[in-house]
């Protein structure tokens, strides 16, 4: 009888949705050439060829289809499964593996976690900072148990059966300005900042993307003369005089000589939530850490 690799099949997944073996290698922090051997061991596994290679392009092949439209449902069973069993255990114990980006470690991830250790001693939590661009897929491939991300207003995510979400808290998006800017009594118009200089994220990040579309839609287009991915660098950056920007609400510009002020026409939010694979939610050890940081969502540590 064959046998299947779960392991494998996430990697095949991944190819399936990326449409190339290096897009793929890159999401699981793989080698190109990792990929490729285990989907050649794949369909030996299975005896069935499930790609079809060129040299400039792969594809599936119809078995690949089939396969790759129960994957979602096979690694859901897997995880529901290992999750039912650990049920059984009599503490919670084990080791959670966890993203977080700078916001969301400061406002909710380290207050809810600095608890646990006290609670459940058998419970061991590592935690590495990933942008959720680099987080999801990372989570999607087994490499950790939580993910922290986000989605902005004007920028929403596709819906992605393989990941299950919980939903932490909602922020505003502020405008931050020089405390000397003609604007900053107020609640601010994007538009009426369109012959600014702006300071703002990497063309990858949503908040860019939320901006230039909101932009767009306005009749405009930024005049963009700093990035960083950091929104506290762009406050440093707004304070020098540089230009203006926007920032989740809970950003933590303490010691900025600048003013934040609430976005209106269009006003625009964050939210951030907690994201597992599919079916390993009820894990009584994940459970844990998603219940303690639902909690710390709802009083976030920094105001």
């Amino acid at each position: 009888m064959n046998t299947l690799n779960t392991a494998r099949l996430r990697i095949l997944r991944e190819v399936a949705a990326r449409g190339t073996i290096t897009a793929a290698a890159e999401a699981l922090y793989l080698t190109p050439p990792a990929v490729s051997h285990q989907l050649a061991t794949l369909e030996r596994e299975v005896g069935i060829p499930l790609l079809q290679r060129s040299a400039r392009s792969i594809r599936l092949t119809g078995a690949g289809q089939v396969m790759v439209a129960h994957a979602e449902t096979i690694l859901a069973d897997c995880e529901t499964a290992l999750a039912a069993v650990a049920a059984f255990a009599e503490e919670i114990s084990g080791t959670v593996r966890i993203s977080v980006f700078q916001t969301a470690a400061q406002s909710i991830a380290l207050p809810a976690l600095s608890g646990l250790a006290h609670r459940y001693p058998a419970l061991e939590i590592t935690i590495r900072e990933l942008e959720p661009v680099r987080a999801i897929p990372a989570l999607r491939a087994g490499q950790l148990d939580i993910a922290l991300s986000h989605e902005w207003d004007f920028v929403p995510r596709q819906p992605d059966p393989s990941i299950t979400r919980f939903n932490l808290l909602a922020e505003p998006i502020v405008a931050i300005l020089p405390r000397d800017h003609p604007l900053a009594s107020g609640p601010v118009r994007l538009r009426d900042l369109a012959q600014e200089h702006w300071c703002v994220a990497g063309p990858d990040a949503m908040s860019r993307k939320a901006v230039e579309r909101v932009a767009q839609s306005a009749g405009f287009q930024p005049k963009i003369i700093l990035e960083s991915n950091y929104f506290r660098a762009l406050g440093s950056a707004v304070e020098a005089g540089l230009g203006v920007g926007i920032a989740p609400a809970m950003t933590d510009m303490r010691g900025l000589d600048i003013v934040m002020q609430p976005l209106i026409e269009p006003s625009m939010e964050r939210r951030i939530f907690a994201a597992v694979r599919a079916g390993s939610g009820e894990s009584p050890t994940i459970r844990t850490v998603l219940d303690a940081m639902i909690e710390a969502a709802r009083t976030p540590a920094l105001q």
